[in-house]
């Protein structure tokens, strides 16, 4: 299975170093421990030289585009068209994304070997409506494409998420798999939010990432952590 990790990188955005600097070293220290190669989409242009020496030891490309109304939604579907096109699947990741222990992706690769084609991520909630978060997400290249439109402003990139025509609803009613993938195990729909310390419970340490999702929920005080969790915990509809 050949795959490439499709990072964001905001070129000026202003934590975009922070960002950057965490998700290199954390994944130094926890690595996917399956193979992937790493390409670091430049939402507004080239990245300064400051920016990619912090990306320099994991060698990865850089695909440089403009920073659109479609923010990450369209430049995973821009990378799936162009430099992704002939991988067989893609890890598409905001640029928030950091880890905390090692084969999360190993741990995505079984889930799609056991299941088969579909989407799969990390997060989930029934904030809205149910969805999975696609501040990360595994597909292949084709799936992602199977969503028709092009996001032009930030109503319709929240519609690709979490709208009545999300990605995962058009390909759940094309028989494939929309599953939320924990340490412990790949959950359908009406599951998402049945596993212990997942995104808004418990610790959270039984997802295969972390974000800033869940460092806000972290970093939140008792009362707002309650109203988070029955936000995210709505019953599915």
């Amino acid at each position: 299975m050949r795959i490439c990790i499709a990072y964001i990188a905001v070129t000026l955005g202003p934590i975009t170093p922070d960002y950057a600097s965490r998700f290199v070293a954390t994944f130094l220290e926890y690595p996917p421990e399956a193979d992937a190669d790493l390409m670091v989409i430049c939402n507004g242009g080239p990245l300064s030289t400051e920016l990619s020496m912090i990306f320099a030891p994991l060698e990865p490309v850089y695909y440089p585009r403009e920073n659109d109304p479609g923010w990450d939604v369209t430049a995973y579907l821009d990378a799936a068209r162009g430099p992704c096109k002939d991988y067989d699947m893609m890890l598409c990741l905001g640029e928030s994304n950091y880890f905390h222990r090692p084969g999360w992706l190993r741990r995505l690769v079984n889930a799609r070997e056991k299941h088969g084609p579909g989407m799969y991520s990390s997060y989930s909630s029934n904030a809205v409506r149910p969805h999975m978060n696609t501040t990360a997400f595994f597909c292949a290249p084709s799936v992602l494409l199977q969503y028709p439109h092009r996001p032009t402003n930030w109503t319709e990139r929240m519609e690709f998420e979490h709208g009545q025509t999300a990605l995962w609803r058009r390909l759940q009613k094309r028989g494939m798999q929309t599953r939320l993938v924990t340490w412990d195990g790949e959950y359908e729909p009406r599951m998402w939010r049945s596993p212990r310390n997942i995104l808004w419970r418990g610790d959270q340490s039984n997802l295969l990432m972390w974000c800033n999702h869940s460092d806000g929920f972290l970093n939140a005080d008792q009362k707002k952590k309650g109203i988070w969790a029955r936000y995210a915990d709505t019953p599915f509809k």
